[in-house]
């Protein structure tokens, strides 16, 4: 670092204050809020996580820059400043979650908050949810502190940031080459790893370190590159259009082109985090004096948003993520608004009450109270997992209890081979996902049939495709098929019966040639066989927590119903995908959730459920479905 130009130590190690800072802190937060809040209407708002990065990297390298180059840098003051900044609102979510959920969350639900706790309070989050599901599943509405994970990447990399600085002043290694090495590194790392791994890419720090980088190499430009760090700032020039103008206009062009080109199906970070990272960077370079930077980002309004932008992003996911769980994944438009606004009202509570104060307050001896606080709702969320949830805060006198339903779902899928052809009775052949499984459940309650199922337990493409889905589903699938096609039933059957999953999004574009050429294999082996599609099943609640929820009495059966029938229960895209898919190829279609919904969706009957999860029938279920296919004698005409 000798060779590079130092800044004034009387200059003081922290930046100057930068109002468009906090500005650009509230368009990411506001990002982030709105695409919780309404995924469907910015579906590219998780960017704004990306755009914290690089402020982060910015204004954090910044201090350590300045800091290591004066010969005033220390570890510890570097680390209490981060407990003085992250701890205090971290600690009252964690606590607020802990509690909350203590009332209403269920023994499995309360288990994995108290893990998502523990991993929080450890900074590990990232890590943790990687092992878990995906960021876009359709369970990760139901982790209240899924959004901790950002935290974690963050810190793992304040980590090691401050020392490999301080190893490269001493060694007099130059910070440009240091950065520049690093933020390739890890760059091409997420490139590499999204092509093989998407959510490796997403959560783990390695891939995620270029972004903090990415805003720690502007630091070094202001602060060392003078032709860079002080012409762009200053703005000079007097045409709207110089240098400043033109970097900030392109840094919003950037920014929108990430929030409404990029969605969960992106190949996200990789290429596409260039958006908001490059946006972000461009209009931190700009500088305060910016056309954009000046009138709009630094605005009393902005800047309020930008200053509490911390607490508002640790509390409005788990205020709507629990309206998520206690209105069975479809909490209505007025309960998401209500849960911004509470959102916005704890923080600024948070931010004018909490972190100013311990800002100000706070000594070694109250940074250790901080450490021990945050320790100790570490060790309770690891204990309440270890301790399965504590079921014992819950009501247990109401019809089945969740280890009754554990029970059912293991008995229900423990026979999965059918029950055989025989002479005297209709055979049929069903084939597909677990989908084929239900509807093999279902005909296994008329003694007429003799059955034979070849599934898997992936949602599996039709028949032969080659891709579907993640490839290791897809290896299974197309040896399901290869076992069927050659077993001695496929000649013997006089029904072949197909269902599966039906998500016409997942299925490529010449889908049905392969379904085509999978019914003429079948044929030319049995011309005689019928074959038959079922379409998809109706969805109820994300999970099979949902049906426990009642069983506890921590929700209600009525609301509960009423959301399944208005909301929940119906696929008609996928539907008349299916139901197109056999017209086209001449085969007959039974309509799945037209018959088991006959007369209304039931969910719960004579104190029984119909559903174990979102998509598979208890053995009720399979039985009330069997009844309305013999009431309506669609299926009854193919067998005679």
């Amino acid at each position: 670092m000798e060779k590079e130009k130092r800044p004034s130590k009387d200059s003081g190690c922290h930046p100057a204050y930068r109002p468009d800072i906090d500005g650009l802190r509230a368009v990411a937060v506001l990002f982030v809020v709105l695409f919780h809040a309404f995924p469907s209407h910015l579906r590219g708002g998780f960017v704004g996580v990306d755009v914290f990065f690089v402020i982060s990297g910015f204004l954090i390298s910044s201090i350590i820059f300045k800091s290591v180059d004066a010969g005033a840098f220390s570890l510890s003051d570097f680390y209490g400043r981060r407990v003085k900044r992250i701890f205090p609102a971290l600690f009252l979510v964690l606590l607020s979650s802990y509690l909350f959920g203590w009332y209403f969350l269920l023994e499995n639900e309360y288990e994995q908050l108290g893990k998502h706790i523990a991993s929080g309070a450890a900074f590990i989050s990232n890590i943790v949810l990687f092992t878990e599901s995906g960021y876009f599943d359709s369970a990760a509405e139901l982790k209240p502190l899924l959004h901790l994970w950002s935290l974690g990447v963050e810190e793992q990399f304040y980590i090691f940031w401050p020392l490999l600085v301080m190893l490269a002043w001493r060694k007099g290694v130059s910070l440009a080459w240091l950065i520049a090495g690093v933020f390739v590194v890890s760059f091409s790392l997420g490139i590499v790893t999204i092509k093989n791994n998407e959510e490796a890419a997403f959560y783990l720090p390695l891939t995620r370190f270029w972004e903090l980088l990415a805003g720690s190499l502007l630091a070094w430009l202001k602060l060392y590159a003078e032709p860079v760090g002080s012409a762009v700032e200053t703005g000079k020039g007097k045409a709207f259009l110089n240098k400043a103008n033109v970097f900030s206009l392109v840094g919003v062009l950037f920014l929108i082109v990430a929030v409404t080109q990029i969605n969960e199906r992106s190949e996200f970070p990789g290429y596409w985090a260039l958006f908001p990272v490059l946006g972000a960077v461009l209009i931190i370079a700009a500088g305060p004096q910016a056309w954009v930077n000046e009138k709009v980002l630094s605005s009393r309004l902005f800047v309020w948003v930008g200053l509490i932008s911390y607490p508002l992003y640790l509390w409005h996911w788990p205020i709507l993520s629990f309206g998520y769980i206690l209105e069975d994944g479809s909490p209505a438009v007025a309960t998401r608004l209500l849960g911004v606004a509470g959102a916005f009202l704890l923080a600024w509570l948070t931010y004018q009450f909490v972190e100013k104060r311990v800002r100000s307050r706070v000594g070694g001896k109250k940074i250790l109270v901080l450490v021990f606080a945050m320790s100790g709702i570490g060790l309770v969320g690891l204990a309440t997992y270890l301790g399965n949830g504590f079921g014992f805060r819950l009501n247990s006198n109401l019809a089945m209890d969740e280890q009754a339903i554990k029970q059912e779902r293991e008995q229900y899928w423990s026979e999965i081979s059918g029950s055989g052809f025989r002479d005297d009775a209709t055979n049929i052949l069903i084939f597909g996902d677990s989908q084929a499984f239900d509807i093999y459940k279902a005909l296994a309650n008329d003694d007429r049939f003799g059955l034979k199922i070849y599934q898997t337990s992936f949602e599996c493409a039709a028949f032969m495709m080659p891709k579907w889905g993640a490839e290791k589903n897809a290896e299974s699938c197309r040896q399901n098929f290869a076992t069927m096609i050659s077993s001695p039933e496929i000649q013997d059957a006089e029904i072949f019966v197909y269902a599966a999953h039906w998500q016409m999004a997942g299925e490529p574009e010449d889908a049905e040639a392969f379904y085509r050429q999978a019914v003429a294999e079948i044929k030319a082996l049995n011309p005689e066989i019928k074959v038959v599609f079922f379409g998809p099943k109706p969805l109820i609640g994300e999970t099979w927590l949902s049906i426990n929820a009642i069983t506890k009495g921590q929700r209600s059966l009525p609301l509960m119903n009423a959301s399944l029938n208005e909301k929940r229960w119906l696929r008609p895209e996928e539907t008349d995908y299916a139901r197109s898919m056999a017209g086209r190829l001449g085969v007959d279609f039974i309509d799945t959730e037209e018959v088991f919904c006959a007369g209304g969706c039931p969910f719960y009957e004579n104190n029984k459920f119909s559903y174990f999860d979102q998509l598979h029938w208890t053995e009720f279920g399979a039985s009330l479905f069997m009844t309305k296919l013999k009431a309506r004698g669609e299926f009854q005409s193919l067998v005679q």
